[in-house]
């Protein structure tokens, strides 16, 4: 099991949800508005444990920050981020019970949060701009020999 391999599951996961445009496994050097919603993954810190003779087990919590739409940006038309926002934040978390395993690629994830929509208790920002969007964070438990 590897990092690049359970942000590629993640990210497949991502790609089949409603809404988002583009969750790519090669990190952008930039954000643009043309490819939101966005999905991007962050491997954060981990707990590494002997499991049995032989197995290692690791619990590593991985952050999906989405990015759907720059707050401040004044568009015409009927496009409304927040109410996208709430739809998006709901299938990204039913997306994640529905295949605890990704496919097959990890044990499990063992815990599921999520920030709910940016922008009334939280900022989420890219070099300085403000955007509508959610975080998750997951826990997931792999294993390797």
């Amino acid at each position: 099991m590897t990092i690049a391999a359970t942000i590629t599951a993640l990210q497949t996961v991502h790609a089949g949800i409603a809404g988002i445009n583009t969750a790519p496994t090669a990190f952008p050097s930039n954000l643009n508005t043309a490819t939101m919603p966005i999905a991007l993954v962050w491997p954060g810190e981990a707990d590494w444990r002997a499991q049995a003779v032989g197995l290692k087990r690791q619990q590593r919590e991985y952050i999906v920050r989405v990015y759907v739409s720059p707050i401040a940006q004044d568009k015409a038309g009927p496009e409304n981020p927040y109410a996208l926002c709430n739809s998006m934040l709901q299938s990204f978390g039913r997306a994640y019970l529905d295949d605890p395993t990704l496919g097959g690629v990890v044990d499990n994830i063992a815990t599921i949060l999520d920030s709910g929509v940016s922008g009334g208790t939280f900022d989420l920002t890219w070099a300085g701009v403000s955007y509508w969007g959610f975080v998750f964070r997951l826990g997931i438990v792999e294993k390797s020999a």
